[in-house]
């Protein structure tokens, strides 16, 4: 350090899925295309999901919301949760498309490009008893960089 530390890297660095720098990163020694191919069309596929789940059910539900609030006919706190149950169900899809288009494909997508071997981008948080190891699970870079950069750091201190 710093002579090992080149533009190379650091350009690598930030376009890889990571946000923990390392000198050396994990490679694959070639890049899958048909990966690639794959994962772009489940991205274009959670695409058309959502964006069918927007239009005809969260902009409907919306726009019926809108109406009865300027009609006034029942009380403001009712009509909220009357709309609110019917948006529950979608915006959880909504969630979890989002989740696995980010965690799964976007990162995957990057990763697979880069050859970027380290692909552990979340664990089965979905299985978590406690809320601890929730947030220890859904979001593993972020994870990382923080056991490294303010854990650590806090201990040493």
């Amino acid at each position: 350090y710093p002579d090992n530390v080149s533009l190379g890297n650091i350009l690598y660095f930030w376009c890889a899925p990571t946000l923990t720098y390392q000198i050396v990163f994990p490679k694959y020694p070639r890049i899958r295309w048909w990966k690639v191919f794959t994962i772009l069309s489940r991205m274009a596929a959670v695409v058309m999901v959502s964006s069918f789940l927007v239009a005809q059910v969260v902009n409907p539900t919306l726009a019926g919301l809108l109406r009865d609030l300027e009609a006034g006919k029942e009380q403001q706190i009712l009509i909220f949760v009357k709309y609110w149950l019917k948006l529950s169900i979608t915006s959880t899809y909504l969630w979890l498309l989002i989740f696995y288009g980010y965690f799964h494909l976007y990162l995957n997508l990057f990763a697979e490009l880069l050859r970027f071997g380290d692909r552990v981008f979340y664990r089965d948080w979905w299985n978590s008893a406690t809320a601890s190891a929730f947030w220890r699970l859904w979001n593993m870079p972020v994870h990382y960089w923080l056991g490294r950069h303010v854990y650590f750091s806090c201990i040493r201190l």
